[in-house]
């Protein structure tokens, strides 16, 4: 939101560091070879879903919350992570 309370296109509050740090996650995950292949998967997805949460946050907050798909979002990330 602007400061004056208006709805932006934007991020999701996510700066382009976190952003490009999330998205090279798939990539070196492969290449952290002392996490083990679940531990691998685990990363990836978490990285998916944080990054997958802002872009939903910053498109359409409203429906994001209203129709549950934050929710679902954070009920994968749960299961991710136990």
């Amino acid at each position: 939101m602007d400061p004056d309370g208006v709805m932006v296109d934007g991020t999701g509050g996510v700066d382009d560091e976190t952003r490009s740090t999330l998205t090279a996650v798939p990539c070196a995950a492969q290449d952290a070879l002392w996490l083990t292949p679940d531990q691998q998967i685990r990363l990836v997805a978490v990285a998916s879903l944080v990054t997958g949460a802002a872009r939903l946050l910053a498109e359409d907050p409203g429906a994001a919350i209203t129709t549950g798909e934050l929710s679902r979002m954070w009920a994968l990330l749960d299961h991710a992570l136990v």
